[in-house]
Protein backbone atom coordinates (compact mmCIF):
# COMPACT_ATOMS: atom_id res chain seq x y z
CA UNK A 1 0.00 0.00 0.00
CA UNK A 2 1.17 3.56 -0.64
CA UNK A 3 2.77 5.34 2.28
CA UNK A 4 3.08 9.04 2.94
CA UNK A 5 4.35 11.11 5.84
CA UNK A 6 2.24 13.88 7.34
CA UNK A 7 2.61 17.51 6.26
CA UNK A 8 4.49 19.83 8.58
CA UNK A 9 6.54 22.05 6.25
CA UNK A 10 6.07 25.83 6.32
CA UNK A 11 4.58 27.44 3.24
CA UNK A 12 7.11 29.54 1.33
CA UNK A 13 5.00 31.11 -1.42
CA UNK A 14 1.55 31.10 -2.95
CA UNK A 15 0.60 31.19 -6.63
CA UNK A 16 -2.79 31.52 -8.31
CA UNK A 17 -4.02 28.67 -10.47
CA UNK A 18 -3.84 29.64 -14.13
CA UNK A 19 -6.85 29.19 -16.41
CA UNK A 20 -5.80 25.68 -17.47
CA UNK A 21 -5.17 24.61 -13.85
CA UNK A 22 -8.70 25.68 -12.95
CA UNK A 23 -10.23 23.93 -15.94
CA UNK A 24 -8.55 20.61 -15.14
CA UNK A 25 -9.24 20.92 -11.42
CA UNK A 26 -12.96 21.22 -12.06
CA UNK A 27 -13.05 18.46 -14.69
CA UNK A 28 -11.89 15.90 -12.15
CA UNK A 29 -14.40 13.26 -11.04
CA UNK A 30 -13.97 10.35 -8.67
CA UNK A 31 -14.87 7.76 -11.33
CA UNK A 32 -12.89 9.56 -14.08
CA UNK A 33 -9.73 11.06 -12.54
CA UNK A 34 -8.34 13.94 -14.63
CA UNK A 35 -4.68 13.01 -14.35
CA UNK A 36 -1.52 12.60 -16.41
CA UNK A 37 0.09 9.16 -16.72
CA UNK A 38 3.86 8.90 -17.30
CA UNK A 39 5.79 5.64 -17.11
CA UNK A 40 9.40 4.63 -17.66
CA UNK A 41 11.17 1.27 -17.66
CA UNK A 42 14.80 0.76 -16.68
CA UNK A 43 17.22 -2.13 -17.19
CA UNK A 44 17.74 -3.02 -13.53
CA UNK A 45 16.29 -2.55 -10.05
CA UNK A 46 15.39 0.75 -8.37
CA UNK A 47 15.74 0.90 -4.58
CA UNK A 48 12.60 2.32 -2.94
CA UNK A 49 14.37 4.18 -0.12
CA UNK A 50 16.81 5.83 -2.52
CA UNK A 51 13.90 6.67 -4.81
CA UNK A 52 12.03 8.48 -2.03
CA UNK A 53 15.12 10.54 -1.28
CA UNK A 54 15.55 11.29 -5.00
CA UNK A 55 11.94 12.46 -5.28
CA UNK A 56 12.42 14.86 -2.36
CA UNK A 57 15.57 16.31 -3.93
CA UNK A 58 13.93 16.56 -7.36
CA UNK A 59 10.99 18.44 -5.84
CA UNK A 60 13.38 21.19 -4.68
CA UNK A 61 13.90 22.05 -8.38
CA UNK A 62 10.18 22.32 -9.19
CA UNK A 63 7.90 24.51 -7.04
CA UNK A 64 4.75 22.79 -8.32
CA UNK A 65 6.12 19.45 -7.12
CA UNK A 66 5.80 20.90 -3.58
CA UNK A 67 2.36 22.46 -4.09
CA UNK A 68 -0.89 21.85 -2.29
CA UNK A 69 -4.28 23.46 -2.98
CA UNK A 70 -5.14 26.19 -0.51
CA UNK A 71 -8.56 26.15 1.12
CA UNK A 72 -11.11 28.09 -0.96
CA UNK A 73 -14.40 29.47 0.31
CA UNK A 74 -17.44 29.10 -1.92
CA UNK A 75 -17.46 32.87 -2.51
CA UNK A 76 -13.78 33.09 -3.54
CA UNK A 77 -13.16 33.77 -7.23
CA UNK A 78 -9.64 32.33 -7.43
CA UNK A 79 -7.94 29.18 -6.30
CA UNK A 80 -4.37 29.36 -5.03
CA UNK A 81 -1.47 26.97 -4.70
CA UNK A 82 0.62 26.94 -1.53
CA UNK A 83 4.26 26.05 -2.16
CA UNK A 84 5.99 24.21 0.68
CA UNK A 85 9.67 24.67 1.45
CA UNK A 86 10.38 21.00 0.89
CA UNK A 87 8.57 17.74 0.17
CA UNK A 88 8.70 15.50 3.23
CA UNK A 89 5.98 13.05 2.19
CA UNK A 90 6.26 10.87 -0.93
CA UNK A 91 3.16 8.96 -2.04
CA UNK A 92 4.83 5.76 -3.28
CA UNK A 93 3.55 2.21 -3.69
CA UNK A 94 6.07 -0.61 -4.19
CA UNK A 95 5.00 -3.93 -5.70
CA UNK A 96 6.77 -7.13 -6.70
CA UNK A 97 5.28 -8.40 -9.95
CA UNK A 98 5.38 -12.19 -10.03
CA UNK A 99 2.63 -12.79 -12.58
CA UNK A 100 2.18 -11.27 -16.04
CA UNK A 101 -0.81 -9.15 -15.07
CA UNK A 102 0.53 -7.72 -11.80
CA UNK A 103 1.98 -4.54 -13.31
CA UNK A 104 -1.19 -3.83 -15.30
CA UNK A 105 -3.33 -4.24 -12.18
CA UNK A 106 -1.05 -2.00 -10.08
CA UNK A 107 -0.93 0.64 -12.84
CA UNK A 108 -4.71 0.67 -13.09
CA UNK A 109 -5.04 0.92 -9.31
CA UNK A 110 -2.65 3.89 -9.18
CA UNK A 111 -4.28 5.83 -12.02
CA UNK A 112 -7.84 5.18 -10.98
CA UNK A 113 -7.37 7.49 -7.98
CA UNK A 114 -6.26 11.11 -7.73
CA UNK A 115 -3.26 12.45 -5.81
CA UNK A 116 -4.29 14.25 -2.63
CA UNK A 117 -4.14 18.02 -3.18
CA UNK A 118 -4.50 18.69 0.55
CA UNK A 119 -0.83 17.74 1.05
CA UNK A 120 2.26 19.06 -0.75
CA UNK A 121 3.13 16.97 -3.79
CA UNK A 122 0.29 16.72 -6.38
CA UNK A 123 1.50 13.36 -7.69
CA UNK A 124 1.83 9.73 -6.62
CA UNK A 125 4.17 6.98 -7.79
CA UNK A 126 4.26 3.25 -8.37
CA UNK A 127 7.53 1.31 -8.29
CA UNK A 128 7.02 -2.13 -9.87
CA UNK A 129 9.79 -4.74 -9.77
CA UNK A 130 9.84 -7.18 -12.68
CA UNK A 131 12.41 -9.68 -13.91
CA UNK A 132 12.92 -7.76 -17.16
CA UNK A 133 13.58 -4.49 -15.29
CA UNK A 134 11.68 -2.09 -13.06
CA UNK A 135 8.85 0.24 -14.05
CA UNK A 136 8.28 3.62 -12.40
CA UNK A 137 4.78 5.00 -12.98
CA UNK A 138 3.73 8.57 -12.18
CA UNK A 139 0.17 9.78 -11.61
CA UNK A 140 0.21 13.60 -11.78
CA UNK A 141 -2.90 15.63 -11.00
CA UNK A 142 -3.62 17.46 -14.26
CA UNK A 143 -4.42 20.64 -12.34
CA UNK A 144 -0.72 20.77 -11.42
CA UNK A 145 0.90 19.89 -14.72
CA UNK A 146 0.73 18.47 -18.24
CA UNK A 147 2.60 15.66 -19.99
CA UNK A 148 5.78 17.62 -20.67
CA UNK A 149 5.77 18.85 -17.07
CA UNK A 150 5.54 15.25 -15.85
CA UNK A 151 8.41 14.33 -18.17
CA UNK A 152 10.57 17.14 -16.75
CA UNK A 153 9.86 16.05 -13.18
CA UNK A 154 10.68 12.42 -14.01
CA UNK A 155 13.99 13.55 -15.50
CA UNK A 156 14.85 15.36 -12.27
CA UNK A 157 14.02 12.24 -10.24
CA UNK A 158 16.31 10.15 -12.47
CA UNK A 159 19.21 12.60 -12.11
CA UNK A 160 18.76 12.82 -8.34
CA UNK A 161 18.69 9.02 -8.06
CA UNK A 162 21.88 8.75 -10.14
CA UNK A 163 23.58 11.55 -8.20
CA UNK A 164 23.88 13.66 -11.35
CA UNK A 165 23.52 17.43 -11.49
CA UNK A 166 20.09 18.67 -12.58
CA UNK A 167 20.53 21.70 -14.86
CA UNK A 168 18.53 24.72 -13.65
CA UNK A 169 15.54 25.71 -15.72
CA UNK A 170 15.84 28.67 -18.08
CA UNK A 171 12.96 30.56 -16.43
CA UNK A 172 11.40 31.07 -13.01
CA UNK A 173 8.67 28.43 -12.85
CA UNK A 174 6.29 30.58 -10.79
CA UNK A 175 6.77 33.75 -12.82
CA UNK A 176 5.84 32.17 -16.17
CA UNK A 177 2.67 30.41 -15.00
CA UNK A 178 0.27 32.93 -16.57
CA UNK A 179 -0.57 31.06 -19.77
CA UNK A 180 -2.79 33.94 -20.90
CA UNK A 181 0.29 36.15 -21.03
CA UNK A 182 2.02 33.58 -23.25
CA UNK A 183 -0.78 32.74 -25.66
CA UNK A 184 -3.76 34.99 -24.94
CA UNK A 185 -4.77 37.91 -27.14
CA UNK A 186 -2.39 40.85 -26.66
CA UNK A 187 -4.78 43.52 -27.93
CA UNK A 188 -8.39 44.17 -28.89
CA UNK A 189 -7.43 43.97 -32.57
CA UNK A 190 -5.84 40.57 -32.09
CA UNK A 191 -8.89 39.41 -30.14
CA UNK A 192 -11.16 40.46 -33.04
CA UNK A 193 -8.91 38.69 -35.55
CA UNK A 194 -8.93 35.53 -33.48
CA UNK A 195 -12.69 35.83 -33.07
CA UNK A 196 -13.17 35.74 -36.84
CA UNK A 197 -10.88 32.73 -37.07
CA UNK A 198 -12.85 31.09 -34.27
CA UNK A 199 -16.13 31.42 -36.17
CA UNK A 200 -14.55 29.60 -39.10
CA UNK A 201 -13.01 27.00 -36.79
CA UNK A 202 -16.21 26.33 -34.85
CA UNK A 203 -18.40 26.07 -37.94
CA UNK A 204 -15.97 23.91 -39.96
CA UNK A 205 -17.81 20.68 -39.35
CA UNK A 206 -21.15 21.03 -37.63
CA UNK A 207 -22.17 17.38 -37.47
CA UNK A 208 -22.35 15.45 -34.23
CA UNK A 209 -19.02 13.70 -33.63
CA UNK A 210 -18.85 9.97 -34.25
CA UNK A 211 -18.82 7.94 -31.05
CA UNK A 212 -16.37 5.06 -30.81
CA UNK A 213 -18.26 1.76 -30.70
CA UNK A 214 -18.04 0.28 -27.18
CA UNK A 215 -17.12 -3.38 -26.83
CA UNK A 216 -17.73 -5.37 -23.64
CA UNK A 217 -18.19 -2.22 -21.50
CA UNK A 218 -18.65 -2.36 -17.73
CA UNK A 219 -19.66 0.02 -14.97
CA UNK A 220 -16.23 -0.16 -13.30
CA UNK A 221 -14.82 3.30 -12.49
CA UNK A 222 -11.38 4.40 -13.63
CA UNK A 223 -9.21 3.43 -16.57
CA UNK A 224 -7.44 0.56 -18.24
CA UNK A 225 -4.20 0.81 -20.23
CA UNK A 226 -2.60 -0.91 -23.22
CA UNK A 227 1.04 -0.15 -24.07
CA UNK A 228 3.00 -0.85 -27.24
CA UNK A 229 6.28 0.25 -28.80
CA UNK A 230 7.20 0.48 -32.49
CA UNK A 231 10.75 -0.22 -33.59
CA UNK A 232 12.90 2.22 -35.62
CA UNK A 233 12.06 0.48 -38.92
CA UNK A 234 8.34 0.86 -38.23
CA UNK A 235 8.79 4.50 -37.22
CA UNK A 236 10.70 5.07 -40.46
CA UNK A 237 7.74 3.70 -42.44
CA UNK A 238 5.46 6.13 -40.58
CA UNK A 239 7.80 8.94 -41.60
CA UNK A 240 7.52 7.85 -45.23
CA UNK A 241 3.75 8.38 -45.08
CA UNK A 242 4.05 12.10 -44.40
CA UNK A 243 4.52 13.61 -47.84
CA UNK A 244 4.11 17.34 -48.52
CA UNK A 245 4.03 19.44 -45.34
CA UNK A 246 2.56 16.78 -43.08
CA UNK A 247 4.30 15.93 -39.81
CA UNK A 248 4.49 12.65 -37.90
CA UNK A 249 1.85 14.11 -35.59
CA UNK A 250 -0.45 14.62 -38.61
CA UNK A 251 0.08 10.96 -39.53
CA UNK A 252 -0.83 9.89 -35.97
CA UNK A 253 -3.98 12.05 -36.03
CA UNK A 254 -5.01 10.64 -39.39
CA UNK A 255 -4.31 7.05 -38.39
CA UNK A 256 -6.40 7.42 -35.23
CA UNK A 257 -9.33 8.82 -37.23
CA UNK A 258 -9.01 6.01 -39.78
CA UNK A 259 -8.80 3.45 -36.96
CA UNK A 260 -12.06 4.81 -35.50
CA UNK A 261 -13.75 4.44 -38.88
CA UNK A 262 -12.44 0.90 -39.40
CA UNK A 263 -13.38 -0.11 -35.86
CA UNK A 264 -16.91 1.25 -36.12
CA UNK A 265 -17.43 -0.28 -39.58
CA UNK A 266 -16.26 -3.64 -38.23
CA UNK A 267 -18.78 -3.41 -35.38
CA UNK A 268 -21.72 -2.05 -37.36
CA UNK A 269 -21.63 1.41 -35.80
CA UNK A 270 -22.00 4.89 -37.31
CA UNK A 271 -18.94 6.32 -39.09
CA UNK A 272 -19.52 9.98 -39.85
CA UNK A 273 -17.39 12.96 -38.80
CA UNK A 274 -14.49 12.04 -36.53
CA UNK A 275 -13.20 14.71 -34.13
CA UNK A 276 -9.79 14.16 -32.55
CA UNK A 277 -8.84 16.26 -29.52
CA UNK A 278 -5.22 17.42 -29.64
CA UNK A 279 -3.19 19.51 -27.16
CA UNK A 280 -0.81 22.21 -28.40
CA UNK A 281 2.24 23.01 -26.28
CA UNK A 282 2.27 26.77 -25.65
CA UNK A 283 5.75 26.85 -24.14
CA UNK A 284 8.13 29.09 -26.12
CA UNK A 285 10.85 27.22 -28.07
CA UNK A 286 13.59 28.28 -25.64
CA UNK A 287 11.97 26.27 -22.82
CA UNK A 288 9.84 23.81 -24.78
CA UNK A 289 10.59 20.85 -22.46
CA UNK A 290 10.89 22.86 -19.24
CA UNK A 291 8.67 23.80 -16.27
CA UNK A 292 6.25 21.61 -14.36
CA UNK A 293 2.87 23.25 -14.96
CA UNK A 294 0.01 23.49 -17.47
CA UNK A 295 0.95 25.01 -20.80
CA UNK A 296 -1.07 22.86 -23.23
CA UNK A 297 -4.26 24.14 -24.82
CA UNK A 298 -6.63 21.66 -26.46
CA UNK A 299 -8.03 21.99 -29.99
CA UNK A 300 -10.10 19.72 -32.22
CA UNK A 301 -8.96 18.27 -35.57
CA UNK A 302 -11.97 17.21 -37.64
CA UNK A 303 -12.27 14.63 -40.39
CA UNK A 304 -15.24 14.27 -42.74
CA UNK A 305 -16.23 10.97 -44.34
CA UNK A 306 -14.50 12.06 -47.56
CA UNK A 307 -11.30 12.79 -45.61
CA UNK A 308 -11.31 9.21 -44.32
CA UNK A 309 -11.50 7.42 -47.68
CA UNK A 310 -7.87 6.44 -47.22
CA UNK A 311 -5.01 7.07 -44.85
CA UNK A 312 -3.39 9.38 -47.39
CA UNK A 313 -6.48 11.59 -47.74
CA UNK A 314 -6.77 11.67 -43.94
CA UNK A 315 -3.12 12.73 -43.60
CA UNK A 316 -3.69 15.56 -46.07
CA UNK A 317 -6.78 16.69 -44.15
CA UNK A 318 -4.91 16.55 -40.82
CA UNK A 319 -1.99 18.59 -42.19
CA UNK A 320 -4.32 21.26 -43.60
CA UNK A 321 -6.30 21.44 -40.34
CA UNK A 322 -3.32 21.67 -37.99
CA UNK A 323 -1.70 24.30 -40.22
CA UNK A 324 -4.86 26.46 -40.06
CA UNK A 325 -5.11 26.00 -36.31
CA UNK A 326 -1.52 27.19 -35.83
CA UNK A 327 -1.73 30.04 -38.36
CA UNK A 328 -4.97 31.37 -36.83
CA UNK A 329 -3.77 31.08 -33.23
CA UNK A 330 -6.72 28.89 -32.24
CA UNK A 331 -4.87 27.44 -29.26
CA UNK A 332 -4.48 30.96 -27.88
CA UNK A 333 -8.14 31.68 -28.54
CA UNK A 334 -9.10 28.63 -26.50
CA UNK A 335 -7.07 30.09 -23.61
CA UNK A 336 -9.05 33.34 -24.03
CA UNK A 337 -12.31 31.38 -23.83
CA UNK A 338 -11.17 29.41 -20.78
CA UNK A 339 -10.43 32.70 -19.04
CA UNK A 340 -14.03 33.92 -19.36
CA UNK A 341 -15.37 32.02 -16.29
CA UNK A 342 -12.33 32.89 -14.16
CA UNK A 343 -14.20 35.65 -12.31
CA UNK A 344 -16.98 33.29 -11.21
CA UNK A 345 -17.12 32.05 -7.60
CA UNK A 346 -15.43 28.70 -7.07
CA UNK A 347 -18.72 27.01 -6.13
CA UNK A 348 -20.05 27.74 -9.64
CA UNK A 349 -16.84 26.61 -11.34
CA UNK A 350 -17.07 23.29 -9.51
CA UNK A 351 -20.58 22.76 -10.88
CA UNK A 352 -19.85 23.77 -14.49
CA UNK A 353 -18.42 20.35 -15.40
CA UNK A 354 -21.81 18.83 -14.50
CA UNK A 355 -23.36 20.80 -17.37
CA UNK A 356 -21.54 18.73 -20.01
CA UNK A 357 -24.18 15.95 -20.13
CA UNK A 358 -26.89 18.61 -20.61
CA UNK A 359 -25.42 19.49 -24.02
CA UNK A 360 -25.99 15.94 -25.20
CA UNK A 361 -22.20 15.64 -25.24
CA UNK A 362 -22.24 17.19 -28.71
CA UNK A 363 -19.14 19.24 -27.90
CA UNK A 364 -17.12 16.20 -26.78
CA UNK A 365 -14.68 14.82 -29.36
CA UNK A 366 -14.50 11.24 -30.64
CA UNK A 367 -11.05 10.42 -29.25
CA UNK A 368 -7.90 12.20 -28.08
CA UNK A 369 -4.29 12.13 -29.21
CA UNK A 370 -1.49 13.73 -27.20
CA UNK A 371 2.00 13.50 -28.69
CA UNK A 372 5.05 14.52 -26.65
CA UNK A 373 7.06 14.31 -29.87
CA UNK A 374 10.75 13.44 -30.07
CA UNK A 375 11.83 13.87 -26.46
CA UNK A 376 15.40 14.64 -25.37
CA UNK A 377 17.69 11.74 -24.41
CA UNK A 378 16.49 10.30 -21.12
CA UNK A 379 18.85 10.52 -18.12
CA UNK A 380 19.69 7.12 -16.68
CA UNK A 381 18.88 5.88 -13.17
CA UNK A 382 22.48 5.32 -12.16
CA UNK A 383 23.15 1.70 -11.23
CA UNK A 384 19.51 0.85 -12.06
CA UNK A 385 20.45 1.32 -15.71
CA UNK A 386 19.30 3.25 -18.74
CA UNK A 387 15.69 4.11 -19.56
CA UNK A 388 14.41 1.51 -22.04
CA UNK A 389 11.00 3.00 -22.73
CA UNK A 390 8.66 5.86 -21.88
CA UNK A 391 4.88 5.74 -22.06
CA UNK A 392 2.43 8.55 -21.46
CA UNK A 393 -1.32 9.13 -21.68
CA UNK A 394 -3.85 11.91 -21.04
CA UNK A 395 -7.27 11.35 -19.41
CA UNK A 396 -10.22 10.09 -21.46
CA UNK A 397 -13.54 11.15 -20.01
CA UNK A 398 -16.75 9.59 -21.32
CA UNK A 399 -18.30 9.78 -23.85
CA UNK A 400 -14.87 10.17 -25.43
CA UNK A 401 -13.58 7.21 -23.45
CA UNK A 402 -10.30 6.55 -25.31
CA UNK A 403 -7.10 8.55 -25.61
CA UNK A 404 -3.75 7.85 -27.25
CA UNK A 405 -0.49 9.11 -25.79
CA UNK A 406 2.65 9.08 -27.95
CA UNK A 407 6.34 9.70 -27.31
CA UNK A 408 9.44 9.08 -29.40
CA UNK A 409 12.71 8.16 -27.70
CA UNK A 410 15.90 6.83 -29.27
CA UNK A 411 14.20 6.19 -32.60
CA UNK A 412 11.30 4.18 -31.12
CA UNK A 413 7.66 5.25 -30.91
CA UNK A 414 5.86 4.44 -27.66
CA UNK A 415 2.05 4.40 -27.77
CA UNK A 416 -0.42 4.11 -24.90
CA UNK A 417 -4.16 3.56 -25.17
CA UNK A 418 -5.91 4.81 -22.06
CA UNK A 419 -9.55 3.77 -21.98
CA UNK A 420 -12.56 3.87 -19.71
CA UNK A 421 -14.00 0.55 -18.66
CA UNK A 422 -17.33 1.98 -19.82
CA UNK A 423 -15.84 1.84 -23.35
CA UNK A 424 -13.77 -1.37 -23.59
CA UNK A 425 -12.64 -4.43 -21.73
CA UNK A 426 -8.96 -5.38 -21.97
CA UNK A 427 -9.40 -7.64 -25.00
CA UNK A 428 -11.33 -4.98 -26.94
CA UNK A 429 -8.74 -2.35 -26.00
CA UNK A 430 -5.93 -4.51 -27.38
CA UNK A 431 -7.90 -5.03 -30.58
CA UNK A 432 -8.48 -1.30 -31.01
CA UNK A 433 -4.81 -0.51 -30.42
CA UNK A 434 -3.92 -3.15 -33.02
CA UNK A 435 -6.29 -1.42 -35.44
CA UNK A 436 -4.41 1.82 -34.88
CA UNK A 437 -0.93 0.32 -35.23
CA UNK A 438 -2.12 -1.57 -38.31
CA UNK A 439 -3.20 1.70 -39.90
CA UNK A 440 0.17 3.24 -39.05
CA UNK A 441 2.46 0.49 -40.27
CA UNK A 442 0.65 -0.91 -43.30
CA UNK A 443 1.96 0.26 -46.63
CA UNK A 444 -0.54 2.01 -48.93
CA UNK A 445 -1.93 -0.24 -51.61
CA UNK A 446 -0.51 0.36 -55.03
CA UNK A 447 -2.49 -0.09 -58.18
CA UNK A 448 -1.44 -3.15 -60.07
CA UNK A 449 -0.14 -2.30 -63.48
CA UNK A 450 -2.30 -3.59 -66.31
CA UNK A 451 -0.10 -5.93 -68.36
CA UNK A 452 0.36 -4.82 -71.94
CA UNK A 453 0.13 -7.26 -74.79
CA UNK A 454 3.59 -8.35 -75.84
CA UNK A 455 4.33 -7.38 -79.45
CA UNK A 456 4.76 -10.34 -81.70
CA UNK A 457 7.88 -10.16 -83.73
CA UNK A 458 7.36 -10.44 -87.47
CA UNK A 459 9.33 -13.03 -89.28
CA UNK A 460 11.12 -10.31 -91.26
CA UNK A 461 12.16 -8.13 -88.31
Amino acid sequence: MPTRETFSEPVLKTAPLNVLDELYLNLDRRDEPWSVHLEIRVEGRIDAARLRDAVRRAALVHPMARARLAYARATDVRYRWEIAEELAGVDLEEVNCRRSGDLAAARERLLSRMPDLDLPGPFCLLLAHERRGDALVMNLHHAAGDGLGALRLMGSIARAYAGDEDPPEAVDALEVRDVSAIAGSASLRERVTRGRAAIDYLTRGVSTPTRLAPQAPSDRPGYGFELVSLEPAELARIGELRGGEATVNDVLLAALAVAVRRWNSRHGARTGWVYVMMPINLRPPEWRFEVLGNFASYVSVRFSSDDLKSLQTAIGAAAASTRRIKDDGIAGLVVDLFALPSALPTVIKQRMQRLIPLTGNVIVDTAALSNLGRIPPAPGFGDAGAVQGVWFSPPARMPLGASIGAATLDGRLFLTLRYRHAMFDAQAARAFLQTLTGALTSRPRRRRAVPTARRRRSPTS
